[in-house]
């Protein structure tokens, strides 16, 4: 055999895939996964931007946000402090498999 030279995926099967209870587990379990890393790496003063970060489902989608007003100058900083990059990092560690 000389190997996989390409794949043909056909949409609706990928639709149906969508879906299934098992993958909307593993969508769910990766973004608790996330939540659970962006809280350990979170920067804490009173504790009110770490206990924000939260998973949520959202259809066949699921994302890790925080809705504190200062999310953003965590995430990205401001002229008087560098960003902290927690979704940032966050992503860089869920891709790598939990490596980062």
């Amino acid at each position: 055999m000389d190997g996989i030279t390409g794949i043909s995926l056909d949409r609706s099967v990928l639709k149906a895939l969508e879906g299934h209870e098992a993958v909307q587990q593993a969508v769910m379990d990766t973004a608790e996964q996330g939540r659970d890393y962006a809280r350990f790496i979170a920067p804490v003063d009173t504790g009110r931007y770490r206990d924000s970060i939260e998973a949520r489902k959202d259809g066949n989608e699921a994302e890790v946000v925080s809705d504190v007003d200062h999310a953003p100058f965590v995430e990205y900083g401001t002229r008087h402090m560098e960003g902290q990059h927690i979704f940032g990092r966050t992503l860089d560690h869920l891709k790598s498999g939990g490596k980062a």
